[in-house]
């Protein structure tokens, strides 16, 4: 399970690079493959990597030329990006190989960071993994005892 939770996060900072890499190419932040690498892989640490990502494409967007429209866009792309990071691809992605419901996962990580802050984020989708194998060895030997 823990195997297939790392790979997830792979494919999904992955995913979020390639996201980063085209919208700031379309908005000429200088060196943008640079700034979409480092926003992606900030982006595997909960709730505060997200915003050093941020952080990182705004300073390179802003500062060259003080341009506010580029880093208007910047955060648009950040938004755009973590939307469908969060709503979709981090449910979809880690919830199908690990057998669980994208939106089960969702509210596991919710949950998580919410209670637990960025190490419940982290441990989220794990913990329902390890307690849906449970469930569903008690379930199955319910069902074969009949009761």
């Amino acid at each position: 399970m823990l195997g297939l939770y790392i790979k997830g996060q792979i494919i999904v900072a992955s995913v979020v690079t390639a996201l980063y890499a085209l919208g700031f190419a379309l908005a000429h932040v200088p060196v943008w493959y640079l700034v979409a690498v480092l926003a992606g892989a900030c982006n595997v640490i909960p709730r505060i990597g997200s915003l050093m990502g941020l952080a990182i494409a705004a300073l390179f967007a802003y500062l060259p030329g003080l341009d506010f429209k580029r880093l208007v866009i910047v955060f648009a792309i950040w938004v755009v990006v973590q939307t469908f990071e969060g709503f979709y691809l981090t449910p979809k992605v880690l919830g199908r190989p690990l057998g669980l419901r994208p939106l089960l996962v969702f509210f596991a990580l919710l949950a998580g960071s919410f209670f637990f802050g960025p190490i419940g984020f982290l441990l989220a989708v794990p913990a329902l993994a390890v307690a849906n194998v449970f469930w569903r060895y008690f379930r199955d030997k319910a069902k074969a005892t009949g009761s």
